[in-house]
């Protein structure tokens, strides 16, 4: 009895063992994946299903300190966005064009998980489960499985070699498919041609500024999520540089997953009819309350960004104008 009490004991702490150490070499290929979107040269063509429609794009994608890349449209109107370090240029069918600065560090491959964390595990389970092929190059691929409702879980198919993401489907809590994008063909390691990475050679008839580049804020911030969902902690506090005392960009992570928090100023009406929208993966929060409009969205479940925005509240020590 006691031997089989000692095998039992012995196989459950080498089921433990193998159950850790899966979790961190899921949670080291999801940096290594993060690090390789945004380090290697590659360019391809992919599939994007999302919002009820299925896109096919090209990227042209340069990696380095200063990343450049470009995406472009191969089915329905033509846009294409082009991003030089910061500096992101959207370019509509009608040819007008808008310009704006990002700081957000995100590339324009849709569906990257963040991975800024190494405690993922505390949220999610991480496991490799199994190997495939993807635009003819060998994968890994990684599941990252939420352990509750407010956060979406992903299966990424990552490149043996250079861990590079061939394809990312993501899923709710009950492991059904939302939306995934896919390489159907992909060079690793080639560089793009200087052409390659502007706009395209026509005249924009019309090119518009987005608002200035956010700053960080000065002090707290006047509003904050008091009771925010299990792990979603705030991670910056910023404004636009050109913004009204008050309004703010608030950005809360779990490490994978990211909501924004926007507050800008209303003329004086009554307060908006609550609002929650849907796009995929993308959900949208918004209200108004004493003259502010609030906006709290991300690519996070309703219930996410319901809990944050129903959490919103001045902070005392850094009061909004009336």
């Amino acid at each position: 009895m006691g031997t089989r009490r000692g095998l039992l004991l012995a196989l459950g702490a080498l089921i433990s063992c193998n159950v850790a150490a899966q979790v961190q070499q899921g949670a080291e290929l999801l940096g290594q994946m993060a690090s390789s979107v945004r380090a290697l040269d590659y360019q391809g063509s992919l599939v994007y299903q999302h919002a009820g429609r299925i896109d096919t794009l090209r990227v042209f994608h340069a990696g380095g300190a200063r990343e450049q890349e470009r995406l472009i449209s191969l089915n329905g109107p033509r846009n294409e966005v082009i991003r030089n370090g910061n500096n992101v240029t959207c370019i509509q069918a009608d040819d007008s064009a808008i310009v704006y600065t990002s700081t957000s560090g995100r590339g324009l491959l849709p569906l990257v998980p963040e991975a800024a964390t190494s405690r993922l595990d505390d949220h999610y389970t991480i496991r490799l489960a199994g190997s495939d092929r993807v635009a003819g190059y060998a994968a890994d691929i990684v599941e990252v499985l939420p352990r509750d409702g407010f956060r979406y879980g992903y299966r990424l198919w990552l490149e043996k070699e250079t861990r590079l993401l061939l394809r990312s489907v993501v899923t709710d809590q009950g492991k059904r498919q939302i939306e995934q994008f896919m390489f159907v063909s992909l060079d690793i390691g080639k560089t793009p041609a200087a052409t390659d990475l502007i706009p395209r050679q026509r005249e924009l008839l019309t090119t518009t500024a987005a608002p200035a580049d956010e700053v960080n804020l000065r002090g707290p911030p006047a509003w904050s999520a008091h009771s925010p969902p299990a792990g979603f902690s705030m991670r910056s506090a910023r404004r636009s540089a050109a913004s009204e005392a008050g309004a703010q960009h608030l950005v809360y992570s779990d490490g994978l997953a990211s909501v924004s928090v926007y507050v800008e100023s209303m003329e004086s009406t009554p307060d908006l009819p609550v609002t929650l929208a849907n796009r995929g993966t993308l959900n949208i929060y918004s209200f108004s309350k004493d003259s502010w409009r609030f906006t709290v969205l991300g690519d996070v479940p309703a219930a996410t960004v319901t809990a944050i925005a129903e959490s919103l509240k001045a902070n005392a020590a850094s009061r909004p104008p009336p």
